[in-house]
Order: structure tokens, then sequence, then C-alpha cells
């Protein structure tokens, strides 16, 4: 397979936005090569889930500096008009009752309107072939950066979360790789994006000690992901050395106030006052089970736990 394959990337029928090429449709195949390259999307047949659509967003806001003007129903329906290698770039599988009539439809207004069409599409198998491999995927990614931003000023911050993005890939394709001490700051980077995104994931986005979950409309989540062993002492950014937790209960956690422990039960510090008010938000904690992933493979580490007691205040 050649860069020949590429070609139909710099092809794409792109409009103008306040004087520059559109980001819309280049974004959103960026983000289906980071997709791809980190191993969540590994057919042709692409789903149009939270996690695509969160990365569409993030490489938005690198492109413009414009989280909020992102519209990805707009790529997700306008790229079938595209042609890829050796026939349309972009597929939408819709809905069985509305396949006679989808060539007639018009535009959707809004993500949750074209998710009532089709909530996947089928890429180019071709490009999907060619986004598997790992210089492949770089190259296309720096074709399409060339020709759609050459002129754009995030062109730096486009390419510095690109590079990012597919080298945490490889690390969130081989989990069991994020352990020992990083030398590069590329490499840490790369290991803590892949770090944030196995644990958030495998506790879907779900507060460990309260279970909130929000995610806002432009995909920001609600909760971090938080060491529980920290790097600085483990070295450890596997997935089993981390909870997801709000960023209330993160701080908490990291100031020894509360802890998860190898009981799956939180634990609050004895030097937290039961009778102050203000500690209610701690104390109501204490005892209540800790919100562990459905993939065993995912649950906290028990020696990890073991060391979060073990630092608790007394």
């Amino acid at each position: 397979m050649t860069d020949e394959t590429l070609k139909s990337l710099t092809a794409l029928r792109v409009g103008r936005s306040r004087g520059r090429l559109a980001a819309n449709k280049p974004c959103l195949l960026l983000a289906i090569i980071c997709e791809i390259q980190n191993g969540h999307i590994n057919t042709p047949t692409v789903a149009i889930d939270d996690r695509l659509l969160a990365r569409y967003f993030d490489l938005y806001e690198a492109a413009t500096g414009d989280r909020q003007s992102a519209n990805p129903h707009l790529p997700l329906w306008h790229l079938k008009s595209d042609q890829g290698v050796s026939g349309a770039l972009w597929e939408p599988v819709f809905d069985s009752s509305i396949a006679h009539v989808a060539n007639s439809l018009g535009q959707p207004k809004s993500l949750k309107g074209l998710k009532a069409l089709f909530t996947q599409a089928v890429l180019d198998s071709a490009l999907f072939s060619a986004f598997q491999n790992k210089q492949m995927a770089h190259n296309a990614s720096a074709l399409i950066v060339a020709h759609y931003f050459a002129e754009d000023p995030q062109q730096h911050a486009l390419n510095t979360y690109l590079a990012n993005a597919l080298e945490s890939g490889d690390y969130e394709k081989h989990p069991d790789s994020l352990v020992g001490e990083v030398k590069e700051t590329h490499q840490q980077q790369a290991r803590s994006a892949a770090f944030r995104t196995l644990v958030l994931e495998a506790y879907d986005y779900r507060c460990a000690a309260t279970r909130l979950r929000f995610i806002t409309p432009d995909y920001r989540y609600l909760v971090e992901a938080a060491h529980l062993i920290p790097f600085s002492e483990s070295y450890d950014d596997r997935p089993t050395n981390g909870l997801a937790l709000t960023p209330n209960l993160h701080w908490a956690m990291d100031n020894r106030l509360i802890a998860p422990g190898p009981d799956h039960k939180w634990h609050v510090s004895p030097t937290l006052d039961d009778f102050m008010p203000d500690n209610a938000w701690l104390q109501q904690l204490h005892g209540q089970a800790v919100v562990l992933p459905r993939a065993k493979r995912w649950q906290p580490d028990q020696q990890a736990l073991a060391w979060r007691m073990d630092h608790l205040l007394r």
C-alpha cells in the first residue's frame, strides 16, 4: 500500500469559514484515524459513539481554538458526498425503515436528528486498511493538516495534539506497557493521555464514589482519571492503578482524606470531625461501595488499594 491511496483525502468538498477552509470534514477524518490507531475502531463500519464524538470535538478545538462551534452532525452527514479510493468515502448505514428514501432526506439539524437516521457508517475499505498501518496513519494525518490547515495559526497546536494522540494509541492497545519510568516528555504525555482514556472508559465516565456521570454537549467529562499510587512513586499508568473521580473527590483522595480500600469500600480519615457540617460531603462516603468497572481486567489492583489505605490520614 502506498501514499497514492491517500490522494482522496485532499479532494474533500470543503467550504470556507471565516476566510479559511472549514475544519469539519478534516477533523472528522483525523478523529477516525486516531480511533483506528488506538484500536477503538477495528472494522470499516464506524460507530458514531461518545469516543469518536469526543475525539472530533478535541480535534476541532485544537484546529480552531473554538470547541463550541463544532457541529459533528455536519461532517457526519456531508462526508457521504466525497469519493474514496474505489467508491464513496463514507456510506451511512440508514435504518431499514428509511433506507428507501435516504437519498432524498435533507440535512439533519442536530446530532440527535442525525442519530435518528443512522448511528453507523462504512468507511472506504482501502482507507480503513491504510489507517490501520501506523506509518500510513501518520502520513494521512500530516497530509490532511498540510492541505486543509496550511495557513492556520492553530496548525502547531493541531500537530502537537495529533502526535500525542497517535503515540498514546500504542499504549491504549498495549496497556501492560504503561508501567516503568519514562525520560522523554512526549512519552509521558502520551502515557498520561492513554491512562485517562482507558480509566474513564473502564468506568463508563462515572465517578467511582458518587456514581455521578455527566457529559456536556461539547463532550467534556465531569470525571477525571486519578492514580491510586501516585505516578511519582509508582511510574504506573496502567488503568488498574486508577479510578474515575469527580475533581473534588480526586483532590480529597490525593490529600489522604478518603481512600478506597481492598474491601472495595470507601474509608474516611478519622481526623475529620464528624460534627462539622462542612465535612458531611466526605463523611457520607464512609462504608459506601467503590463503583467498579464491569470488566474485571480493569478493576483496581489490590496492592494499590492497600497503598491508599496505608496512606489515609490517621
